[in-house]
């Protein structure tokens, strides 16, 4: 296998994570123009949730295979995210998807919230459904305006009795 150089490989993760925001964007946008607002939010929040309770799903079997607790700490060493395409050196553009919705964010300002619906139903749902003990709150987010993104997980006693925050079948 040939070599690839750390600077090549992340530039073409970036490329491919500004494809998936824009993939993510456009669906949004045909939802919202078809549905509007309020429908659209469920489907999209429904969509996400599903989505990434299956990541965190795989990312627990992954965790076993290496022996690793289902801590907060291990969700990065188990994340099936290519990390190296988010590069901390471009400040608010470090995270592809942000740079990407940022964009239409100016053109769409509405998308804003789905843009930020992304993340917070993306990593919650990760955090708790692999953890299985703790949730998740972005205090930070780029596409909200911040220069960072920054979390926090905290113990929490529904996601102790398997009750999670965006599950759409929650009671």
């Amino acid at each position: 296998m040939a070599e690839v150089k750390l600077d090549y490989a992340a530039e073409q993760v970036r490329l491919l994570g500004v494809q998936l925001a824009d993939l993510y964007f456009e669906f949004v946008k045909e939802l919202y123009e078809e549905f509007g607002d309020e429908k659209t939010e469920k489907i999209v929040t429904r969509v996400l949730f599903t989505r990434a309770k299956e990541r965190a799903l795989d990312m627990i079997a992954r965790g076993e295979e290496k022996g690793l607790p289902r801590t907060p700490e291990n969700i990065r060493n188990t994340s099936d995210v290519p990390y190296c395409g988010w590069v901390l050196a471009l400040g608010k553009d470090h995270c592809p998807y942000g740079m990407a919705w940022n964009k239409h964010i100016e053109k769409y300002p509405w998308f804003r919230k789905y843009a930020a619906l992304y993340c917070d139903v993306t990593d919650t749902t990760i955090g708790e459904v692999y953890t299985g003990d703790h949730s998740h709150k972005l205090h930070k987010n780029v596409v909200l305006g911040d220069e960072s993104c920054e979390r926090e997980y905290y113990p929490d006693e529904n996601v102790k009795q398997g009750i999670y925050t965006y599950d759409p079948d929650r009671k």
